[in-house]
C-alpha cells in the first residue's frame, strides 16, 4: 500500500487559486520534489492567456512529526517555505503582495510548486496544508 495524498482544489477564478495538500503516512517514504501545482493545468485568465506562476498569499499548516519543504520548480528548486516538524501555523503574505512569483526564481524556473518532505516513515506522520496562490500570466 501506498501513502495517502490527496491535492485538492477548493476553488479558482482568473486571479487566485486555493489548494488543500494532504499526506497520511502508510508505508512508503518521503516526497521527493513531488509536483503539487501545475501552473499549466490552472485557467487562463479572460484574455487567454496561460497562468504562468504564482505567488503565494497565505499558507496554513498542521505537520506531525516530519517536516515540508514548499520547492518553487526550477532546474535547482528553490526553497519558497520550510515547514517544521510538530507544528501548527498561518502565514499571511498579502500585505507585501505575497512570495515572489514561482516564474522568477532560481535557473530555467517552471513556475510550478513541488514538495519535498524529510522524516516520514511512522504511522500518525502526516500534513494538511493549505495555499492560497495569486495567479501570474506573463
Amino acid at each position: 500500500m501506498a501513502n495517502i495524498v490527496t491535492t485538492t482544489k477548493l476553488s479558482e477564478n482568473v486571479n487566485e487559486v486555493v489548494f488543500a495538500f494532504h499526506l497520511q503516512y502508510v508505508d512508503t517514504g518521503d516526497e521527493s520534489a513531488q509536483l503539487k501545482v501545475d501552473v499549466s493545468t490552472l485557467e487562463p485568465n479572460s484574455n487567454g492567456d496561460a497562468c504562468t506562476g504564482v505567488k503565494i498569499l497565505e499558507c496554513t499548516w498542521v505537520i506531525s512529526t516530519m517536516t515540508v519543504q514548499v520547492l518553487a520548480a526550477a532546474d535547482t528548486n528553490v526553497i519558497m517555505l520550510h515547514l517544521t516538524e510538530n507544528q501548527s501555523g498561518y502565514v499571511d503574505y498579502r500585505s507585501v503582495g505575497g512570495l515572489p512569483n514561482t516564474k522568477t526564481l532560481g535557473t530555467n524556473p517552471t513556475g510550478d510548486i513541488k514538495f519535498t518532505t524529510t522524516g516520514l516513515g511512522a504511522a500518525g506522520d502526516s500534513y494538511q496544508i493549505v495555499m492560497r496562490l495569486k495567479k501570474k500570466y506573463s
